[in-house]
């Protein structure tokens, strides 16, 4: 009989900690403590001879620690929510005033950049005579495209003017 007990206070246990997704982390404390109470409170009372009582027992303690412990946590995520937003808000006042930039008055810097340069070339070639169906085509001369060049890097001095970083 004190089998089936402790056997039921391990699955009340066992629902209360996989059924709490959607609440408070108040609620997810008092269901998890509910269940661990209860079955720790079982198992104790199996040893004194009441599991029953022992369970129910463990159950109530259980719920409320649980209940004070995850209400302690829900408070202080706020408070660090709150103290969050304060710092955004405070950052987005700054950033509105002009306080708290660096201002960078102009000046001239020196930046690198790329170009292509093309140095293609025509080329003469000789096209000896050869048939192209029932044409007969003589040997000659052709200019030919080909291709080449480079990427040349150089640097360039550049106007930066005044403004906040």
């Amino acid at each position: 009989m004190s089998k089936k007990i402790i056997l039921a206070a391990i699955c009340i246990a066992s629902i209360s900690v996989l059924t709490t997704g959607c609440l408070t982390t108040t609620q997810k404390g008092a269901a998890v403590g509910t269940g661990a109470g209860a079955a720790l409170g079982a198992g104790i009372g199996a040893l004194t001879g009441s599991p029953a009582m022992g369970a129910a027992i463990g159950a109530g303690a259980g719920a409320l620690g649980g209940a004070l412990v995850g209400d302690h946590l829900d408070k202080k995520r706020e408070t660090a929510e709150k103290a969050q937003m304060e710092r955004q808000l405070e950052m987005e006042r700054k950033s509105s005033s002009g306080e708290g930039k660096n201002y960078i008055e102009g000046h001239y810097e020196y930046v690198k950049k790329r170009k292509w340069v093309d140095t293609s070339k025509k080329e003469r070639i000789f096209v000896e005579e050869r048939m192209e169906g029932d044409r007969r085509i003589e040997g000659h001369y052709e200019d030919r495209n080909v291709p080449s060049g480079y990427w040349q890097e150089y640097e360039e001095k550049v106007w930066i003017p005044e403004h906040y970083e």
